[in-house]
């Protein structure tokens, strides 16, 4: 029985190992949803300049931990084909999610949508949704833990559920890097779509699961320089879905004043290179942060919401020839940072 269930085993598992095909574009479903994904370079260390929200667990769960303020955001993104062949030449995708720090943890929810039925880009109908809880173990380490779930329809029909989980380690000052961070992730641990009705990475076979399941992501990310006007980062990142693939995924931001942010970012999957699907056109963004004030609302003033901030941002990226990605978003921060200390008064000075 043993030996049965051995090669049983094997065989199952080298038909996995062999099976790598995803749907082009099959691994990016969240990065084109949302103007600071598709031009964050997929950090999962949270980016050159360390701004995460509620879509960042999508690449690493542990990563909102720091956050103090309540966070909403919205995204919608136009995929326009180009291609005069396509029958379908405007596809879209959204995004919206919440970010909300307790006293124990920060819980963080995201739900999209992609609806893309293009020649250069079919990866049909899904609805993706990301529930997470992230912890600050310590001052320099964070942990946090993802469920996920979602439903594809429109090039047949199925379900994904699964687990994702992530640390993040912030080393600080490290030779002239400053705030040098080091994330990693295990994503996509569970059921995932059959995408057999797909257009798939290598045309000979038909198309696989998507996304990948068990996929691996590490990165590091640091800012290169920081002024009283300017900073500037970098990020770099590498995935292994199913082990059987390698993605790269890099990118820079830079700051004026921490109000006008510009960031550039490129990813390269192999396996979609080798089989000619072309993605090496870098993606930008421009993003401005406002301030919103309600100062004479009592019910937001009685929360300290009177004094808010707004992160609007656009981004654009040619994607595989034929598609171009136009994406825009609003981050609002509801408060504002607590900069300071708690001060601790032993007595108050009059003797007894």
């Amino acid at each position: 029985m043993k030996k049965h269930f051995f090669t049983a085993a094997a065989f199952f598992m080298a038909a996995y190992v062999f099976a790598y095909n995803p749907p082009v574009g099959g691994q990016t479903l969240f990065n084109l949803s949302s103007p600071t994904q598709l031009a964050s370079a997929s950090s999962c260390a949270g980016g050159g300049i360390f701004m995460p929200g509620a879509d960042s667990i999508a690449f690493n769960p542990a990563l909102p931990a720091l956050e103090q303020r309540i966070q909403l955001d919205a995204a919608f993104s136009a995929l326009i084909s180009t291609n005069s062949d396509d029958d379908r030449s405007f596809n879209a995708a959204f995004q919206t999610g919440i970010l909300i720090p307790t006293k124990r943890f920060v819980a963080s929810g995201i739900l999209n949508g992609v609806f893309c039925k293009s020649i250069d880009l079919w990866l049909g109908n899904t609805l993706n949704f990301r529930a997470g809880l992230s912890k600050e173990v310590s001052e320099k380490l964070s942990v946090g833990a993802n469920i996920n779930a979602g439903v594809l329809w429109g090039a047949g029909s199925d379900w994904s559920l699964g687990l994702d989980a992530g640390f993040l380690y912030r080393l600080g000052q490290l030779g002239f890097f400053r705030d040098f961070r080091i994330g990693a992730a295990a994503l996509n641990l569970g059921k995932y779509y059959s995408g057999e009705e797909l257009l798939p990475i290598d045309a000979e076979h038909t198309a696989d699961d998507f996304p990948s399941l068990v996929t691996i992501r590490g990165g590091i990310g640091a800012l290169l320089f920081e002024t009283e006007q300017f900073k500037g980062g970098f990020s770099f990142d590498i995935a292994t879905p199913a082990f059987q693939n390698v993605i790269f995924d890099m990118g820079l931001q830079f700051a004026f004043k921490d109000m006008l942010y510009l960031s550039v970012a490129e990813s390269i999957d192999v396996m979609e290179i080798k089989n000619e699907h072309y993605n090496l056109m870098p993606a930008i963004s421009l993003g401005v942060k406002f301030d919103l004030n309600a100062r004479g609302n009592e019910y937001l003033k009685s929360r300290s919401w009177d004094s808010n901030e707004m992160l609007a941002s656009l981004a654009w990226q040619q994607k595989y020839e034929h598609i171009q990605a136009i994406s825009g978003g609003a981050r609002l921060y509801l408060g504002q940072t607590d900069t300071q200390p708690p001060v601790i008064q032993l007595w108050n000075g009059a003797e007894d």
